[in-house]
């Protein structure tokens, strides 16, 4: 704990008003009353020093954390250099487009379970305790890590990918392979939708109705997600294990449901159904995300420094 308040933040900074001295609008007591009030509010200035301080005590994660995303990463890529050897051009090319295709789907993966890692901060007793004795709001660490498993885990991931794509071209120019061409702008522009390979397929299908398959898909995507930041934060051990247990269960609860009301309901009818279904279902696939956030959050609120159970309640 001694390392959290080294720098960053020191104890000698804080307020020393005793708990059992009773404030006044005056004075000392009124100065120390007023730093408890804005304790409880959300101060940018304060959560900027929590934003360095973890920046600086996950320095030795991130890195361990990329080093495993740049080998999956480049999973696909060996792939592709043993089956382009000394073959044309044009295999080798379709070879390399799958190859970045199998690393969306692993960079989709990797950002999906990356709520996992919400708390990994506070494995042990000694972290949680420098953890939670933070001069900050609980609202400020929770959004630190927030952006933590967010934020940095994509750009992580996406660094990762263009080591691996860079690594890759060098073999290929070592070992000969026909097509060395950097697949980094591409993999980028489907990340951020300008890419041809993310045109949506409307023939047959009314705009309305694309429309509400985008909303659902995305709305699904969002809940995944924050599904498995409840799991983060729910879960002491084994996150993505449980997690990734419990979305299955709830899968398989939902899936014979859904098959059923498929199988009875008239082709006719499930068309003219099938806008605001798809509607409701993104509406409360994006409630339920957002329910996800708030109880992580409120379980973070109670996480407990001593605690030798599975789970965090």
């Amino acid at each position: 704990s001694n390392q959290a308040h080294h720098g960053l933040f020191d104890p000698s900074n804080q307020s020393t008003t005793p708990p059992d001295h009773v404030p006044t609008p005056h004075g000392e007591a009124g100065r120390g009353s007023k730093k408890l009030t804005t304790m409880t509010k959300f101060n940018i200035n304060r959560f900027g020093k929590v934003l360095l301080w973890s920046a600086q005590m996950t320095k030795k994660e991130m890195l361990t954390n990329m080093g495993s995303m740049f080998f999956a990463m480049f999973i696909p890529f060996l792939i592709h250099l043993l089956s382009s050897y000394r073959t044309d051009e044009i295999h080798a090319a379709g070879s390399l487009l799958s190859a970045m295709q199998f690393c969306l789907v692993i960079y989709f993966i990797i950002t999906v379970i990356g709520g996992c890692w919400l708390f990994s901060n506070m494995k042990t007793k000694e972290q949680r305790i420098t953890f939670k004795m933070l001069p900050a709001t609980d609202l400020e660490k929770f959004v630190a890590r927030a952006l933590y498993v967010t934020v940095v885990w994509w750009a992580m991931a996406f660094v990762a990918f263009c080591a691996a794509d860079v690594f890759r071209m060098l073999v290929s120019l070592v070992a000969g392979i026909p097509v060395v061409k950097c697949v980094i702008p591409e993999f980028a522009s489907i990340l951020i939708g300008t890419s041809e390979y993310n045109s949506f397929n409307v023939d047959g299908m009314s705009m309305a109705e694309a429309c509400s398959i985008l909303a659902l898909a995305y709305a699904w995507l969002f809940w995944l997600y924050s599904f498995y930041i409840l799991g983060g934060a729910l879960f002491r051990r084994r996150q993505f294990v449980f997690t990734t247990l419990a979305h299955f269960i709830i899968g398989m609860a939902f899936l014979p449901l859904f098959v059923g009301f498929v199988d009875d309901i008239d082709q006719h009818i499930a068309r003219s159904m099938f806008v605001p279904l798809a509607w409701t279902g993104a509406v409360v696939f994006a409630l339920w995300g957002v329910a996800d956030w708030v109880l992580s959050y409120k379980i973070f609120r109670r996480m407990q420094v001593i605690n030798n159970k599975w789970v965090n309640l």
